[in-house]
Order: C-alpha cells, then sequence, then structure tokens
C-alpha cells in the first residue's frame, strides 16, 4: 500500500506534531487506499514528550529528508540463484525468465555477487587453445548436469580438474595422458573402453564418466579400490563435455558488485548503476538480498507524497520537499511561498492552532475523536494559544478547546499550566536547544531571517542564559546563510516577552519596542510570534526597503 506522509515543520513544537500524528489517526481511518503515516523532521522538546505520554500515543517517527531513496523505487520480486548451483541452472533461468542478470545467494539469502550473461560470455569465448581449462565441481551439481547416475561415490565432494577424453588408441592414450595430465586433477570421460577403463580405476583420478554404454552396462563395472567418483552419461562425449562445462558451480564466476542501501539516495546510486556492466546494483540490508535497482528503476522513481502540518514555507519543510509530491496543506499561518506542479486540497484558517483545524476536520466527517486524540489535539491547542492567552486564539479554538476538554476529563487551564511546567526551565537546557526547539525561517524585502520561540514561566533566568544564548544566535545566523536572527523569550504567566537578537541595525533603530541593552528588547503583552511580532518584523523591513 503506498505511503502518504503528514509532517510538520522543522524544529516541531508541539501543535506541529500532535496535528500530524491526529491528521494521520483520521486519514486513516476514512481512507483505506493509502498508509498515512505521520513523521517528524525534528527533535521534539520536552512538552511534546509529556503531551503524548499523557496521551499514552507513540511519537511520529522521525525522518531527516524525504528525497528519493532506493527503497522506494527498487524491485523486491527478485529471482536469484545460489552460488553452489551449477552454471546450467542460471543459464536456464535467464532463458526461462529472460534476464540478463541474476544476483546470486547462499542458502540464507546473504549476497555473494553478481553475474550476467556477459560474464558467462566470456568464459566460452577464451582464446586459450593452449591451455587445459580447470574445472571446480562438485559430484552432485555435475549429476544433475549430466542427467545420468552416479556409480560410484569417490572421496571429494568437490575437486578440481582438467578434461581429457579417450578417443586415441590405447598407447597413444597413455602416452598423451602423461603428457598433458596431472593424475589427481584429472576428470576422464571415456567410452566402451575396457582397457582404459581398467587402467583409469587403479589411478588416483578424481572423477570419470561413462559414455557409450547402457546404464545396465555399467553397473557391471567392478569399481573396487577404486576411490574416485564414476558417473554413467547418456549423452556422447561431447554433449558430455558440454554438461561438464554448464556444471561448474555459479561462485567461480561471481563478480561481485558493492550493493546499494534501502536508504541510499536514488541520486547517489544513479552513477554507480551506469557503470555496471548490467546496469543495476543489488540491494542489502544486514548482509541479506532485499532487492534490485536498476537503471529503469532510476528513470521511474518514485517520489514521495506528503501532507504539510503547521507550515506551507518551503524554508520550514523537511529537507527534499522540492523533489516530493505535494498532496495537501493544513495550516493557520500566513501563506508563504511554496510551489506545487499539480492542485492540492489546501486547509487554511486564522486560527490559533493546526489542531483546531485537524478537530475541526474530524468533525466535518462526523468521526468520534477517541480520549488518546483529544489528549493530543488539547495539548496542540493549549500550548499554541499559551492556554488561550494568545492574540491568536479565536472562538473556535475555545469551543474545541471545551469540548476536548470534557472528553479527556481535565480542566483546560489547570491542564495547561502542567503542560507549560513540563518544559524545563532556562537554565537547566542548553543555549541550543532553547534556540532549536522552535525555530522558523523567513524571507520578506530581500531579506533572510529567522525567529525562534521559548515559552517559560518566568524571565527572572533569562540574565543567567543570555550571552550564551546571543553566542548560539550568531552560529545559528551563520550556519543558516540568514541576514537577521531572532529569539523571543515568552513568559506566559505575565503575559510578556523579551527579544534577543544578533543585530541588524537598520531594522532594530526604528522597532517599536523598547531596548534594555544592545541587541536585547522588552515586548509587553506580546505572546505570539505569529500575529504580534511577525507583522511588526514584515512592517520595518518594508519600510526599509523603500
Amino acid at each position: 500500500m503506498e505511503k502518504i506522509f503528514i509532517c510538520g515543520h522543522k524544529n516541531p513544537d508541539t501543535d506541529s506534531v500532535a496535528s500530524a500524528a491526529s491528521y494521520a489517526y483520521l486519514k486513516n481511518h476514512l481512507y483505506k487506499d493509502h498508509e498515512y503515516v505521520p513523521i517528524r523532521c525534528g527533535n521534539v522538546n520536552d512538552q511534546t514528550k509529556f503531551i503524548f505520554q499523557k496521551a499514552d500515543y507513540v511519537l511520529p517517527e522521525y525522518m531527516k529528508d524525504i528525497y528519493p531513496k532506493v527503497l522506494d523505487s527498487m524491485t523486491t520480486s527478485v529471482v536469484t540463484a545460489e552460488e553452489k548451483d551449477p552454471l546450467s541452472k542460471f543459464m536456464r533461468i535467464l532463458r526461462e525468465k529472460n534476464l540478463r542478470f541474476m544476483p546470486i545467494v547462499d542458502s540464507d539469502n546473504e549476497y555473494k555477487g553478481m553475474l550476467g550473461v556477459n560474464d558467462v560470455t566470456e568464459l566460452f569465448l577464451r582464446d586459450d587453445r593452449e591451455a587445459k581449462p580447470v574445472f571446480t565441481l562438485r559430484a552432485d551439481t555435475l549429476r544433475r548436469s549430466l542427467r545420468g547416475t552416479i556409480l560410484n561415490v569417490g572421496k571429494d565432494e568437490e575437486f578440481q580438474a582438467s578434461v581429457v577424453v579417450a578417443t586415441m588408441a590405447y598407447d597413444d592414450f597413455n602416452k598423451h595422458v602423461e603428457k598433458v595430465a596431472d593424475e589427481e586433477h584429472t576428470l576422464l570421460i571415456t567410452g566402451n573402453r575396457q582397457n582404459i577403463l581398467q587402467d583409469a580405476f587403479k589411478k588416483k583420478y578424481p572423477a570419470i564418466i561413462i559414455v557409450g554404454l547402457s546404464e545396465e552396462a555399467c553397473k557391471s563395472l567392478d569399481f573396487n579400490g577404486y576411490e574416485g567418483w564414476v558417473f554413467y552419461s547418456p549423452f556422447d562425449s561431447s554433449q558430455t563435455i558440454r554438461c561438464v562445462e554448464m556444471a561448474t558451480p555459479i561462485k567461480k564466476l561471481l563478480n561481485y558488485v558493492e550493493p546499494a542501501s534501502p536508504y541510499d539516495y536514488v541520486d547517489a546510486v544513479a552513477d554507480n548503476i551506469s557503470k555496471t556492466s548490467t546496469k543495476s546494483l543489488p540491494v542489502v540490508a544486514d548482509g541479506k538480498l532485499v532487492g534490485v535497482i536498476t537503471s529503469t528503476d532510476i528513470l521511474k522513481r518514485k517520489h514521495a507524497k506528503l501532507i504539510m502540518m503547521d507550515h506551507n514555507e518551503a524554508t520550514q519543510a523537511i529537507d527534499g520537499v522540492e523533489t516530493a509530491e505535494l498532496v495537501e496543506i493544513v495550516d493557520h499561518h500566513r501563506l508563504g511561498t511554496i510551489k506545487t506542479s499539480s492542485p492540492l486540497t489546501f486547509i487554511a484558517k486564522p486560527v490559533g492552532s493546526t489542531c483546531t483545524l485537524v478537530y475541526q476536520q474530524y468533525k466535518l466527517h462526523k468521526v468520534e475523536i477517541p480520549k488518546k486524540i483529544a489528549f493530543l489535539l488539547l495539548g496542540g491547542m493549549l500550548s499554541d494559544t499559551v492556554i488561550m492567552k494568545s492574540p491568536t486564539c479565536t472562538k473556535e479554538d475555545i469551543e474545541a478547546i471545551n469540548e476536548l476538554s470534557s472528553i479527556c476529563g481535565v480542566d483546560a487551564k489547570e491542564y495547561g499550566v502542567e503542560i507549560f511546567s513540563a518544559t524545563d526551565s532556562l537554565t537547566s537546557r542548553t543555549a541550543k536547544d532553547i534556540i532549536g526547539t522552535d525555530f522558523k525561517i523567513f524571507e520578506e524585502y530581500g531579506v533572510r531571517f529567522g525567529i525562534s520561540q521559548a515559552e517559560t514561566v518566568t524571565l527572572a533566568q533569562l540574565s543567567e542564559v543570555k550571552d550564551a544564548l546571543k553566542d548560539e544566535l550568531l552560529t545559528v545566523k551563520e550556519s543558516n546563510k540568514l541576514d537577521w536572527m531572532m529569539l523571543l523569550v515568552t513568559d506566559i504567566i505575565k503575559e510578556e516577552s523579551q527579544l534577543i537578537t544578533t543585530g541588524f541595525a537598520p531594522a532594530e533603530q526604528i522597532f517599536a519596542y523598547k531596548k534594555l541593552e544592545d541587541t536585547l528588547f522588552f515586548l509587553p503583552g506580546v505572546l505570539s510570534r505569529k500575529k504580534q511580532l511577525l507583522p511588526e518584523i514584515s512592517r520595518i523591513l518594508e519600510e526599509i526597503s523603500k
């Protein structure tokens, strides 16, 4: 079943993660033709962990990016042969399946190598008439290739030998064998030549193949004292030689091709595939063959399908969003710059939380909200509306919060305080964690800037971590190639904030906020980045752009 991923923004906050999980539950309930998978593209904060624990619900899986991967495009129904199989079986499978190559495995499906038509062709096109080829043979595969019977069991299951055919007169044959054959590495093919057979049974040949006699006549021969294998072949000498060649175990011809991983990027393996003779790569996980990816698969690569939650700007989306097929957006922010190649569903309203929009979808489709989902939705709403204190909070949010509180059996305000209390104090967190937890990038009037927000129950500790936060802001600014970076630290009890910046003189000179010191400002009554701080930033940037 095809998957559709549902993902919030980078540096996910509670609303982003909770809305993705809750929406995936609804989608899977309504539609059975796809599997809707909630994911997150960043680490979650303690507040989000608390809410999911309270709901007894599994956090969405972390996914670094959504670029096409080998796993999404590879062929999983793969025809294979085992390394111990004879070449005859390999060639038969190629003909029957109309294949050009096959991955070779062992009896436990461990990947061993690749073998293609070209590799086999080289075996039969060798130009070495003076040298006698040495074959590595196994008794069981040789018997199957000959389609004959074993008349005498030898001591070595596997042996190496050159083929000698007894077609000369007795004396000439003996002289010839002395010149060209190593007794312990000779496979003799002979017909009804009693004198040659009797001599052969006294030698150390690892195997003898008898042709031209009936199987019953062969059984009357005396093999007493002979320690090698004796086979009966129903074919003539030339056909039998062919059978010996085709009994060569595949492992002796193997060409080891470095495999791909299911999680390699398709673009990364494309070049390696173009360099192989088979225009393909085996795909291996934990040593086991799991598939094959070919040049055709590369051309037909599958792009992930994605639903964006709580954002609609490419700069805030999971890496690789430009390669994905965007099918839906659910958001409560301003419209950004995301572009799509085809129409999509866009659910957007100026409410205080994306979880409110998801709640309304449950109501629209008349789907009962389970208690676990109610806890997730309620947590996302209370977090994003700052326990209904934020100016972004609407009547629709409050109505949803009241109903969900009833389902959960909790007091909304008390639960809200519990949620924010789950967030660690500023002094117990690293500067990187404080800034990275809820961080978004914007671009307006040619200025690329970032705003992070951290919520706390008191600003008293800010002075202790302020310098570390300023240093980290500069690091984030450089690593993301920003012109301006800010951190909004919000006291949800007193309903006020302080803004720390990296400095951007043209803009900060005309801020409407009180300056406490260089790159530090006081914002009374400001709780919302989206509805209060961002509009002020936009106003300033527009003004200085004129």
